[in-house]
């Protein structure tokens, strides 16, 4: 998600498997050092995404209630990301992030390809929206009900879909498109599955929802089956050209390979596998609030994990007034941390070029160390998104 509001690949050996070369940092001003890799102590504790033990249906329930902070305002509708430039770092990202930490997201569904791609053993999706926590416990009821990837784009879509000929495991994306798109959509039929899902919301997960949650969760269903794959990220009063969901789902890594989390068989189970064993929480809160992040520090301090990958997209430059960047600063700190520890940073161009930024994109995606990002902070606080986005930038 840009704010303006965020797999395993075969073929290759496992991440931390695969021999490791440095990471060179370049700032603004065109100068560049060698990172070090994270020493084998930094990366020793956490076990496996796969071998992290499920979360009963309560303790979801729990994190979900305990952690979110009451809804606010956002002046946009993302249900669906505008950031073209997502896959920018897919294979740095998956070469670098450390399995078996955790995951913190912000925004719709590029989440699921940065979880996929760095192999948490948990995920927090922390929004200051209730209606983004909402659309995820949709995605989270989607996943765990379909059985490929074809249903699960069919529920999204709201489309009439047969499991019996769907594309198999080693199918491309753009058979699992036509698969769905081969019923014409039904309104009756999205109708009668957005109610299960709802459902399952409610019972098999003990959320509570209120009339406005449901109205919340209708609008975004509702929004996918009128748009279909041309749905689109929505900013009132702007003309610019944002990126379909067919644009979002079908995008390729700068080197052209799809890895996007429904491109490919493993990346969805991955991902699915999580959300069926309840790791994949989204949480209601302000980057720069009081509690939520607070609170999910100390849940990572009390399970002995650290966060491996921050997907912060471009929510930095609405927290930047003095007052809210000293509390953003207060949260990070408080969230358990190593020196493998990244940011995952989205610039949106407004008038100045990201030096990262790609032929065809509006927006630049790029890979930064937490630690670093804290030790320039400690000497002198940014005044402008550029130059947090900008600075020490990882590249391999």
């Amino acid at each position: 998600m840009a704010l303006l509001a965020g797999c395993e690949r075969r073929g290759h050996a496992p991440a931390e498997d695969r021999p490791k070369p440095p990471l060179v940092a370049v700032s603004a001003r065109g100068k560049a050092s060698t990172a070090a890799p994270p020493s084998a102590a930094s990366q020793a504790t956490p076990p496996p995404a796969a071998e992290y033990p499920p979360l009963s249906t309560a303790e979801f329930a729990r994190l979900f209630s305990e952690l979110s902070e009451p809804d606010e305002h956002f002046f946009s509708t993302n249900y669906v990301s505008n950031e073209t430039s997502y896959l920018q770092v897919a294979e740095p990202l998956a070469r670098w992030a450390r399995p078996g930490g955790v995951y913190l997201g912000v925004g719709p569904e590029q989440n699921f390809t940065y979880i996929a791609l760095s192999k948490p053993a948990l995920a927090f999706i922390i929004d200051i929206r209730r209606q983004n926590a909402l659309l995820h416990l949709l995605y989270k009821a989607i996943f765990d009900t379909a059985q490929n990837r074809s249903e699960f784009l069919a529920l999204l879509l709201g489309r009439p879909v047969s499991s019996a000929d769907a594309p198999d495991k080693t199918a491309e994306l753009s058979a699992v498109f036509q698969h769905t798109l081969r019923a014409p959509p039904d309104h009756d039929h999205f109708l009668s599955q957005h109610e299960r899902l709802v459902e399952r919301i409610r019972r098999d997960y003990r959320i509570r929802l209120s009339a406005e949650d449901r109205e919340l969760l209708r609008n975004a269903h509702e929004a996918f089956f009128e748009g279909q794959l041309e749905t689109k990220f929505e900013l009132a009063e702007s003309g610019r050209k944002y990126p379909t969901l067919r644009e979002i789902l079908s995008a390729t890594t700068p080197t052209g390979k799809s890895e996007g989390f429904l491109a490919t068989e493993a990346a969805f189970q991955l991902v699915q596998r999580m959300h069926r064993q309840n790791r994949i929480i989204p949480v209601v809160g302000d980057f720069a609030g009081r509690h939520a992040l607070q609170s999910v520090g100390r849940e990572l301090a009390r399970r002995q994990l650290t966060v491996s990958v921050f997907y912060v997209s471009n929510v930095e430059q609405y927290v930047l007034a003095p007052e809210k960047w000293q509390k953003w600063l207060r949260n990070v700190s408080a969230l358990p941390t190593d020196p493998s520890s990244l940011f995952l940073r989205c610039y949106l161009d407004q008038g100045k070029r990201h030096p990262e930024q790609l032929p065809g994109h509006r927006t630049a995606t790029v890979l930064q160390r937490v630690h670093s990002f804290q030790h320039r902070q400690e000497k002198q606080r940014s005044t402008s998104f550029w130059q947090i986005a900008t600075d020490e930038i990882l590249k391999n």
